[in-house]
């Protein structure tokens, strides 16, 4: 065997460092496969070689250790098969060998574990391990795609953001990873345990393991090493079945199946936790609102800090204890988290950020907030809840004018209120006014004279939003472009403005929150400080950015006076949060 192996290697050997091929004539079928040998191993496509050593003989129970091999840093595993293997492979249903682990011998180490104590009518056994992250990284080297067959999603890309988030952690926090990552959920149709001389119980042995979720994981910690990234600190929460032989793939299928139905986390979900939300609901819960009209009961804006909130405490009464409840907190004046954060980026100036739909735009809005709090959390108080309602009811009040228009085209409706306030807010800032919030909050509507305004201005903007550049969106969808920065910077420098009439029904503005930040003031520090130059010379290494990003930059890093204005200004925008995605600090 060792004789056959080391022939094997020498070959291997030979083809890529000392050009054998030429020991043979162009002819003979190994001057072919030594070439391509030199080929795929001279290139960047080939990340391991296996030697294959089969005989027709069975081999003895225990052949010494198999010699490792390696053609410099690339690994060459050898690979034995014996009729006693190949009889095994024929004789199993799905065709090949089962999956057959040996963690102690393999890699020296069992996998420690904790009972589930489950009673012997359950019929199967379940486990609380810790998976270091090497061997995790190690099954999916060896077994590839085997170990995930059940898994409902082969590997989504380092593009996809959870697995940019667990490619982080490994970078930044490796020892944080058992906290931050969820797991994965394994079966097995056979284990053998023991205990450990620590005295805890350990997995030793298993065969048929399949992943059934954490794929993602599984593969992201693999390329991650791939990379070079030191996973010695990485452990791996897992839940492990050892699941009876009657009913298993059935009872595999099951698991897969709920262990991948959970409902998603938001973004605003993992927002809801910021004292901004907070202070938010415990205003909204003291606050009692004015009438709206003659006759109407006062009445709380309810604030749905966490999802679902207002309908668990409408569940909670019965009755009359209900009605009551309900008539002191109508439906129709629930705030939830994105709403707020729609209000808020409109009046501020981010159309195009709240048109990219209500995840993207709470995300934007959580990094305004978070600075407006460390700035000052004390302006968050009774004012800017009322005002918050304030554009609330204006908001709302133009969703609901706009439809009924005559000129309205459809399916464009939130788009369009969006831009229409924001442009209207934008001129208000411009002059230091602002809509008189406290008598919005009083008279709990939106005012004539403001309603008139937003329909009129609503109507000469349209077309900005209809009539695409052709530069800009090739599938030439309104959608798309209303997310782009290039359709605000259009609308705020359109000739539309508001009439003198409106504007002598503003009060002097008084604002709360910090502005947005400001990209062309920021692109321009990043100038003066050289970190255009920085990432033109991380571009060049990465080759990350579109050619046109890279020619842009290119100029950014060089020019001796930066002053870049329209598409311009937002392709380099869009350079920068590229290259940061991709790692670039």
């Amino acid at each position: 065997m060792r004789r056959l192996v080391q022939g094997a290697f020498r070959f291997l050997e030979g083809s890529v460092h000392d050009s054998i091929a030429d020991q043979w004539d162009e002819s003979h079928p190994a001057h072919a496969l030594s070439r391509e040998t030199f080929s795929i191993a001279s290139s960047d496509e080939m990340t391991k070689a296996c030697i294959y050593l089969i005989s027709d003989r069975p081999l003895a129970p225990t052949i010494g250790k198999v010699p490792e091999l390696s053609l410099g840093t690339k690994v060459v595993q050898v690979q034995i098969w014996d009729i006693s293997r190949l009889a095994r492979v024929e004789a199993s249903v799905g065709g090949r060998e089962e999956i057959v682990i040996d963690f102690l011998r393999e890699y020296e180490e069992g996998i420690p574990a904790l009972p589930a104590g489950l009673d012997s009518a359950s019929h199967y056994d379940s486990y609380m391990c810790v998976m270091p992250g090497n061997i995790l990284a190690d099954l999916y080297d060896r077994f590839g795609g085997r170990i995930l067959e059940q898994n409902v999603r082969a590997f989504l890309g380092d593009n996809r953001k959870v697995n940019k988030g667990i490619r982080n952690t490994l970078r930044t926090e490796p020892e944080l990873f058992f906290a931050f990552n969820n797991g994965l959920t394994v079966t097995v149709s056979n284990l053998i345990s023991d205990i450990h001389e620590m005295g805890h119980t350990q997995i030793i042995k298993a065969t048929g393991l399949q992943i059934v979720n954490g794929g993602q994981t599984t593969a992201s910690l693999y390329w991650a090493r791939k990379a070079g990234l030191d996973l010695s600190k990485v452990r791996v929460q897992m839940k492990l079945s050892r699941l009876p032989e009657e009913g298993f793939e059935d009872a595999v299928h099951n698991i897969a199946r709920f262990a991948n139905a959970q409902n998603a986390v938001s973004a605003s979900d993992l927002f809801a936790g910021h004292p901004y939300f907070k202070r938010l609901e415990g205003i909204s819960r003291q606050t009692l609102a004015p009438p709206g009209k003659p006759g109407d009961a006062p009445s709380y804006w309810y604030f749905e800090r966490t999802t679902g909130s207002y309908k668990v405490e409408l569940k909670r009464k019965s009755g009359m204890a209900a009605k009551t409840w309900q008539l002191l907190h109508p439906k129709k004046q629930v705030l939830t988290k994105t709403d707020v954060a729609r209000y808020d980026m409109t009046f501020e100036g981010a159309p195009h950020q709240v048109s990219s739909g209500a995840q993207k735009n709470i995300a934007a809005f959580g990094k305004v907030i978070s600075r407006a709090w460390d700035v000052d959390p004390t302006s968050f108080d009774l004012p800017y809840y009322e005002r918050l309602v304030g554009r609330a009811i204006l908001t709302r009040a133009v969703d609901a004018a706009i439809p009924a228009q005559d000129w309205y085209p459809g399916s464009i409706l939130r788009p369009l209120t969006s831009y229409t306030l924001s442009l209207m807010s934008s001129r208000m800032q411009a002059k230091d006014l602002q809509p008189n919030y406290v008598a919005i909050w009083k008279a709990q509507r939106a005012p004539d004279s403001f309603m008139q305004e937003a329909i009129r201005v609503a109507k000469l903007l349209l077309p900005l939003l209809q009539e695409i550049p052709e530069e800009q969106v090739r599938n030439r969808l309104i959608t798309e472009w209303v997310k782009r920065e290039a359709c605000w910077e259009r609308v705020k420098g359109s000739n539309i403005q508001l009439s003198v009439a409106f504007m002598e029904t503003l009060i002097p503005e008084t604002r709360v929150v910090p502005q947005r930040e400001d990209w062309r003031t920021n692109a321009t520090l990043l100038w003066h400080s050289g970190s255009w130059k920085r990432l033109d010379e991380w571009n060049k290494k990465t080759e990350i950015l579109t050619p046109g990003e890279t020619e842009l930059v290119g100029w950014a890093a060089i020019t001796s006076e930066f002053s870049p204005r329209g598409l311009r200004l937002t392709k380099l925008k869009e350079a920068w949060n590229r290259a940061v995605e991709h790692g670039f600090v």
